[in-house]
């Protein structure tokens, strides 16, 4: 999914400012194929943000809308009272395929999608123009490479090189998130027998242990307290069963709703699929001119640092940047002497790192020596003392 770019593995639970900033068509576009969780603390926010909303076509009152479309709000006070159902769904968006729960999660940071994350991936869709006055530069640079003239016209070129650096990045960029798009929509129309995903949330029926069977003998039970205390544990167990039994009701009960809404989406799917189908390749057509539109836009770039007086070697911003400030502040007045002046100062780098290295290496061996050193010290001090106190007793024993 194009959410990679956003750092973010799965954002599928919108939150309150997604919801009051964008409509539902448009959030839904980066969701085809895919499921979108609604928290419930989020979804009862929006529907009191709606009612104080007087707009009937601001985002807010949408979402209410497109919720009472899916029927969301029929099972809202039974699932917000009960508490044996975490999640409820899924209820089926069939334009665009899109699966929407209902859950009582707090989600994590990372799992949530915001305006902010919206306003990136729209920036990321979006062509950007052709920069004018880099066109205008490309069209005076599509000769044969000529020497600068003076300082003025090679400041110029490192310039218009710097700022399309700047948009080959932004361009690339577009380009990367074109290309995912383009595979996440190819995945929907290329999909054999593309139906709507089935109801996930089958609960687990829980099971009776059997009874404990009771062995036929002559014999009298003499523990008696290990016999009531099997009784007392089978009485817990049936007591258990119980409650789980309610809880899997419950949650059957939700179950077959999904189910019912599962079977009225396929009666009518042949329809569905088709509108699927048509926005899928009208996505995919308006995607592929974009990704033709900006690689011409990226020929334009890429032909000005061609061109360029600067040796390719050179042309990245950094580089760029540091004769851009050679030529302004007189340290060079042609790009010969910020060449020599640059590389000069690269050398001399090169020299000062390796003499950092060469002194690092000398301090730390000085400190290994000084710490054997030190030990030896105190080794041969201890030696010296067992040595003398053996002396010692051997004058006592020989009464010297």
């Amino acid at each position: 999914m194009f959410f990679t770019f956003l750092n973010k593995d799965n954002p599928i639970y919108p939150d309150i400012s997604l919801m009051t900033g964008y409509y539902p068509d448009l959030v839904l576009t980066y969701y085809y194929n895919f499921q979108l969780k609604i928290p419930l603390a989020t979804y009862l926010q929006l529907k009191q943000k709606a009612a104080e909303n007087t707009n009937a076509r601001a985002p807010i009152r949408e979402w209410e809308m497109f919720f009472a479309e899916i029927n969301l709000d029929a099972d809202l006070d039974y699932f917000s009272n009960n508490e044996y159902l975490h999640t409820i769904g899924p209820y089926y968006y069939p334009l665009n395929n899109t699966r929407i729960y209902l859950s009582k999660d707090t989600p994590a940071p990372a799992e949530l999608l915001t305006t902010e994350d919206l306003d990136y991936l729209i920036s990321l869709e979006h062509t950007p123009e052709l920069h004018s006055e880099l066109y205008s530069y490309y069209k005076s640079r599509k000769g044969n490479k000529k020497a600068a003239k003076n300082e003025a016209e090679l400041i110029k070129d490192i310039n218009m090189c710097l700022t399309s650096l700047r948009e080959i990045e932004k361009v690339n960029r577009h380009i990367n998130f074109l290309n995912k798009f383009l595979e996440q929509r190819y995945a929907v129309a290329e999909e054999e027998n593309l139906l709507p995903a089935e109801p996930d949330n089958i609960p687990i029926k829980p099971l009776k242990e059997e009874e404990w069977e009771v062995p036929v003998s002559n014999i009298i039970p003499f523990n008696l307290i290990a016999n009531r205390k099997r009784k007392q544990n089978e009485k817990d167990h049936s007591s258990n069963f119980n409650h789980d039994m309610k809880v899997y009701l419950i949650r059957y009960r939700e179950y077959e709703k999904a189910c019912d809404r599962f079977k009225a989406v396929l009666e009518n799917w042949s329809q569905y699929y088709e509108a699927l189908m048509d926005n899928c390749f009208r996505d995919i057509e308006m995607a592929e001119l974009s990704i033709k539109r900006s690689h011409k836009h990226l020929q334009v770039y890429n032909t000005i640092l061609v061109k360029s007086f600067i040796h390719s070697i050179y042309q990245d911003t950094e580089t760029l940047s540091t004769f851009r400030h050679y030529l302004e502040t007189g340290r060079a007045h042609n790009l010969q002497e910020c060449m020599n002046i640059y590389e000069e100062e690269c050398h001399w780098s090169e020299i000062k790192a390796s003499q950092e290295r060469i002194e690092n290496t000398i301090y730390y061996l000085q400190g290994t020596n000084e710490d054997y050193r030190t030990a030896s010290e105190h080794i041969d001090q201890i030696i010296k003392r067992v040595t003398n106190k053996d002396n010692e007793l051997q004058k006592i024993e020989t009464g010297v």
